[in-house]
């Protein structure tokens, strides 16, 4: 009886064990079960949708979620609606993406740690208003310093034109006997990778329904943290204005921590061969410096209005960017072009420059060429204007000529003008300016034709 007593006993403890043993194992499952049950749900979409709405100020739509130990964490049909004031005009989300797929360090995050291997987007769309663009550019006065400070941190000493400013260290006061060994180098860590699945984004104005800059089906991958890595991203189209500039230009990165170098890639747009590179850093607000090349040579023969043609025995420009990528009223441009000899040829008339230039910058939100001009030894023109980021613009033209042939070009220019050219007085009896004059905002401006000439609307 007590041998029976003490197997039956065993059986018990063994069937518990049993129990117990199938209940760790079935509980994983059980709980990977329930949470993308719960993920799939409607209510946890509105959840993440309204933390994201509340971070972004933009209306939030998501599809769905899931996560598993093997595919990782998803977001499905993720959609930010463009801001109240312009979904109006514009109907196309201010950004979509079919699926962003998180690939997490799941011990990491085990430990309370948000670590993400990759990343990966496909065909996320980004749709900017440069009504919004513009809004965005407005500084504030804490935002302009730092763009500076950030950029000068990470820009290497030789990509720094003989004119910008250097930062310079102070040295060390101790000798170099007392100073400490240097810390051992922390073990490499893999690379942290974004993949892009045809990606694509609009630069559009809501007000004309107009897509001024677009780049469209680009693939591939970017190396974004960890260890040292290249990569290649291919760009299937760049356009501008609708009309397509270039197809399948391929872009190399490097990436040492803390910097993602594009590295110097040469294109050629309508015969035209230009260079560029840029780098940005892994800080906060993302430092981002771009450069732009356009070594001199002889452009083809270019139509202009009236059945005229222009042309110039050599070009050349420059173009500089900084600033923080996530502040956009810290960014800086500057862009300088120069023409050789330019001519214009019109049906029975032809006129000669020595030299045409224009200076263009980005500045506290305000995009200026303050000097433009075209000089000949019968014909100048010269010019300024600036665009602000609410939208307001100005500008000034003034064509410099012989009396009777500067009355004859704007006749010939606006024929509206039924009386005589209004022309401004210079210094000598030889010479005579008409001055053209434009002011209002993007969607219309208004044209003031000679010195007390009249005051048109101009459409753009």
């Amino acid at each position: 009886m007590e041998s029976d007593a003490l197997v039956g006993g065993k059986r018990r403890g063994y069937r518990r064990w049993l129990r117990v043993t199938l209940f760790l194992a079935v509980l994983p499952v059980g709980l990977f079960l329930l949470g993308n049950l719960f993920l799939t749900c409607p209510w946890s979409c509105r959840w993440l949708a309204a933390k994201i709405e509340h971070r972004t100020g933009l209306q939030t739509h998501i599809g769905g979620l899931t996560l598993s130990p093997w595919n990782g964490a998803a977001v499905h049909d993720l959609e930010l609606l463009q801001p109240a004031e312009l979904r109006a005009e514009l109907k196309e989300p201010l950004a979509r993406i079919h699926t962003i797929r998180l690939t997490p360090v799941w011990r990491a995050w085990l430990h309370g740690r948000l670590e993400v291997r990759s990343i990966e987007l496909d065909s996320p769309r980004l749709v900017m208003p440069l009504e919004m663009m513009a809004a965005l550019v407005r500084p504030t006065p804490t935002t302009q310093p730092p763009a500076v400070a950030a950029v000068a941190a990470v820009t290497p000493a030789s990509a720094v034109p003989p004119t910008a400013p250097t930062v310079t260290t102070p040295l060390a006061t101790k000798p170099a006997a007392e100073n400490p060994p240097p810390a051992p180098a922390p073990p490499p860590a893999p690379t942290a990778w974004l993949t892009l699945k045809n990606a694509s984004f609009a630069l559009v104005h809501a007000g004309s329904h107009k897509t001024l800059f677009e780049i469209s089906k680009t693939t591939g991958m970017i190396p974004l943290a960890g260890g040292p890595a290249r990569s290649t991203l291919t760009v299937g189209l760049i356009a501008a204005a609708e009309m397509p500039v270039i197809t399948n230009l391929p872009a190399n990165f490097d990436w040492k921590y803390p910097q993602l170098t594009l590295e110097p890639l040469n294109a050629e747009i309508n015969g035209y061969t230009f260079a560029v590179a840029a780098k940005i850093a892994n800080f906060s607000g993302l430092p981002l410096q771009i450069e732009f090349a356009l070594p001199r040579q002889k452009p083809a023969p270019v139509a202009i209005p009236f059945n005229g043609q222009a042309a110039a025995d050599g070009v050349v420009a420059n173009a500089r960017f900084v600033g923080l990528l996530l502040a956009p009223g810290t960014w800086q441009a500057d862009f300088v072009a120069e023409a050789v000899a330019p001519t214009l040829r019109f049906p029975g008339s032809e006129t000669k420059f020595d030299r045409a230039s224009s200076i263009t910058v980005l500045r506290h939100g305000v995009l200026a060429c303050t000097d433009a001009r075209l000089i000949g030894d019968d014909l100048s023109l010269l010019g300024n204007a600036a665009l602000l980021a609410d939208g307001r613009a100005a500008g000034a033209v003034r064509l410099v000529a012989a009396p009777e042939t500067a009355a004859a070009i704007a006749s010939r220019i606006f024929p509206i003008i039924h009386s005589a050219p209004s022309l401004t007085p210079l210094g000598t009896p030889q010479r005579s300016a008409f001055d053209l004059q434009a002011f209002g905002n993007l969607n219309q401006l208004f044209l003031r034709l000679g010195k007390d000439g009249p005051i048109v609307a101009l459409k753009p």
